[in-house]
C-alpha cells in the first residue's frame, strides 16, 4: 500500500519540473512574439505615416493643377 506512494511522488515531481520547463519555454517564446509584435508595430506606424504624407501632397497638387486648368490666362482688354 505505502511502497507506490514514493514512485507517485517522484513521478510527480519530474512531471512538475517538466510542466515548470515548458512554462519557462512558452514565456521564452511569448516575449520573443511580443518584441517583434512591437517592432511591427513601429515599422507599420512608420510607413502609414509616410503613406498619408504622400497622400496629401498629391492631394494639394491634384487640387492646384485642377484650379491651374480653369485659370484664365487670357491678357485682359481694357
Amino acid at each position: 500500500f505505502w511502497g507506490g506512494g514514493q514512485e507517485s511522488i517522484e513521478t510527480m515531481r519530474s512531471r512538475l519540473e517538466r510542466s515548470i520547463q515548458m512554462q519557462a519555454l512558452l514565456r521564452a517564446f511569448e516575449a520573443r512574439d511580443r518584441n517583434l509584435q512591437e517592432s511591427n508595430l513601429g515599422r507599420v506606424n512608420f510607413w502609414s505615416a509616410v503613406n498619408l504624407g504622400v497622400l496629401v501632397l498629391v492631394a494639394f497638387l491634384q487640387v492646384y493643377l485642377l484650379k491651374s486648368l480653369f485659370e484664365d490666362k487670357r491678357p485682359v482688354r481694357t
